[in-house]
Parts: C-alpha cells; sequence; structure tokens
C-alpha cells in the first residue's frame, strides 16, 4: 500500500526559516519512501500548494538539497532524487595511497555473508530499536587490488532494512555498493563520516593481508547515513599502514 503524502503545514510564525522547513518536509517525503532515488518530485507549483507556501520558498528549500546532492535538477524537465552513479561514485570516497602516490582503486571479494542478533556496540552505532531482537547482516570482504589482497573489509547493515539484500547481490555489484544498497533495497545513503586509527593488526588481519600480527595498520572506520541523519552501515576497512597511506585533497581556498 503507497504511503500516505506528507502534508503538514508549516509553521509561518516559528522561528525556522520557512524554506528550511520545506527542506524538513521533502527529507521526511523522502525518508518515508514516497520519491525514490531516480524519480521526479512534483513541480515546484504542485509542492507549493501542498505546504502553503510561495514557488520561490520552495525553489530556496529545492536548491539547498541540490547543493547537498541529495535531490538533482535537470533543465527543462524538473528536480529528481539524486541517485549513485555506478561507476564515477564508486570510487568516490577511495583515498588510500601506495607509497609511489597511486590512488588504490581495489575490487572486492565476498568471504562470507551471515545474519545474526546485533550487539550492544552495533545497536548503538546504527541506532536500531531495541524492541524484540534487532539483527544485523554482516558482510566479511577483502578488497583487492592487482590479485592482491590491501585491506579487510567488515561491513553491518540492519536487517530490517536491507531485508532484500543477499549475497548473490554483493557478490555480483562491480559498481558502487551504495547503488546496489539502492537497487536492492531502496536506500539511499546521502553522507558518509570517517574516523581514522593507528593500529596494530590482529592474527585474522594478519592472515588475511599476509603481514605479522602486531604490523601496524590503518583502521578506517566509516558510517554512513541515509535521510534525516540515520545510519544505515558501519564499516571497517584496515589497511598495511607500512604500504599505504590515507590521503585527502579540498579545493582551493
Amino acid at each position: 500500500m503507497p504511503r500516505k503524502p506528507y502534508t503538514t503545514g508549516l509553521d509561518v510564525s516559528g522561528p525556522e526559516p520557512l524554506y528550511k522547513q520545506v527542506e524538513e518536509r521533502i527529507l521526511q517525503c523522502l525518508a518515508d519512501g514516497e520519491w525514490k532515488p531516480g524519480e521526479q518530485l512534483p513541480t515546484e507549483s504542485q509542492l507549493a500548494e501542498r505546504f502553503g507556501v510561495a514557488v520561490f520558498t520552495i525553489r530556496a528549500g529545492i536548491s539547498e538539497l541540490a547543493t547537498a546532492n541529495i535531490l538533482v535538477r535537470k533543465q527543462g524537465k524538473g528536480t529528481f532524487v539524486a541517485r549513485h552513479s555506478r561507476l564515477r561514485q564508486r570510487y568516490q570516497f577511495s583515498h588510500i595511497h601506495d607509497a609511489g602516490g597511486r590512488q588504490i582503486l581495489p575490487g572486492r571479494e565476498l568471504v562470507s555473508f551471515s545474519k545474526a542478533p546485533a550487539t550492544e556496540d552495533e545497536i548503538a552505532t546504527l541506532a536500531l530499536q531495541r524492541d524484540g531482537k534487532p539483527a544485523v547482516y554482516r558482510l566479511k570482504m577483502l578488497s583487492v587490488d592487482d590479485g592482491r589482497a590491501v585491506a579487510t573489509l567488515d561491513i553491518v547493515l540492519p536487517a530490517k532494512m536491507f531485508s532484500g539484500l543477499t549475497a548473490n547481490a554483493i557478490r555480483n555489484a562491480q559498481e558502487n555498493l551504495y547503488a546496489a544498497y539502492q537497487d536492492e533495497c531502496g536506500v539511499n545513503v546521502i553522507r558518509i563520516e570517517e574516523h581514522i586509527h593507528a593500529a596494530l593488526a590482529t592474527t585474522e588481519e594478519a592472515r588475511a593481508l599476509k603481514i605479522r600480527a602486531g604490523n601496524p595498520v590503518l583502521r578506517v572506520e566509516r558510517t554512513a547515513y541515509t535521510y534525516r541523519n540515520l545510519p544505515v552501515e558501519y564499516r571497517t576497512r584496515v589497511f598495511d599502514a607500512t604500504k599505504y597511506h590515507y590521503r585527502t585533497v579540498e579545493g582551493s581556498i
């Protein structure tokens, strides 16, 4: 059954600007699944009528979401929910380089795909509801470059949100995994947060990377979020710190 359109009016007497309230309403509609990735939104005039504000207010709210790459404006066609590009965005978040400065653009090998009760840390990290027994999917993978394992990759996903995901879907997803999340489960990742730590390789990590246990490694922890700041994925990548480094480049100032 399709979801009922979100029609709550805006608070014209409140402290928050109306265009910001428009942003919040559109984000709520996206979170509720009213418009899927790649689908077209109603026209600005239709949204203005729906929310009871002027068209220029709708336009300002949409502009903010377009700047954040949540929506995409197409000249002469309208406004659409952004999709993850299958190829370009596959390496958008790849910041690992080797000693010679070459960016590492690895492929993936799935080692295991399992479903299990969430741990307390996973419940907290993924903001899972504690009613019942929340479950997660755990994916163990290897990042491979030129036939050589360059990193271990562990991913944790809320099972309820990713109920349509299968091991075959992951194996067949040669493109960006976030595109696979969209296609298989309708989950749209809109931002990520990463933390990088210096650590020592565990026995399991050392075996996978063919290094010694206790070898220095980079541990890159990432949390991915969908609409309304909801965490939907937690992943950890571990690299041999004697061979690879993490590099980002900001725009000029």
